[in-house]
């Protein structure tokens, strides 16, 4: 992404007001009357930043007709789990998950970059930070249904992901629009 953005934050405020004012109507409490926090789904998703990749549209959240899903989700660079560990930790801890999807897509942008080419551009950008270059991994991807696997193998192997928590990884196909399931792993040891 391009440091000379097409857009301004002008246009999204703009964009907000105009929500605001015709589309949007008030959520629903965290908690209920009582004051007890609300349980969630028991399901999380974690996808792409990717703004083609729209997990509530392409899982059916608000299919007209149907009842709405409403499922977290955390977008994260190339849908990565490492970089969405403290959310699901940290929502598993609030609200309390029983099942996480991971979905990489195809075409996604870090398929098309190296780990060493994300780190020669930052040591441009950053030219006294080459150490922290260095030691960050940033989620380059080789091969596409590898990086699910790895990624439910790590979150697997993680020691704040609860061992009852059933793994799914997908790849979402941007030209079909449909889910290909690469892993699942149930409770898990």
């Amino acid at each position: 992404m391009s440091q000379n953005s097409a857009f301004t934050t002008d246009i999204i405020v703009d964009r907000n007001q105009n929500y605001a004012s015709k589309i949007h109507s008030p959520l629903p409490m965290l908690h209920d009357a009582n004051g007890v926090l609300r349980k969630g789904t028991g399901m999380l998703v974690v996808s792409c930043v990717d703004p083609r990749i729209i997990p509530e549209s392409f899982l059916g959240f608000r299919i007209p007709g149907e009842n709405p899903l409403a499922i977290p989700v955390i977008r994260v660079i190339g849908g990565r789990a490492r970089h969405a560990l403290v959310n699901i930790v940290g929502l598993d801890a609030v609200f309390g998950i029983d099942t996480v999807v991971i979905i990489h897509h195809t075409d996604c942008g870090l398929t098309h970059n190296t780990e060493e080419s994300i780190r020669t551009s930052l040591k441009t950008m950053f030219p006294g930070k080459q150490e922290t270059i260095e030691n960050t991994e940033f989620g380059a991807i080789e091969n596409l249904e590898q990086s699910v696997v790895d990624d439910i193998q790590f979150l697997k192997y993680s020691p704040l992901i609860r061992k009852e928590i059933v793994l799914k990884g997908f790849v979402y196909d941007i030209h079909t629009g449909k889910l290909k399931e690469i892993c699942k792993l149930g409770e898990h040891s």
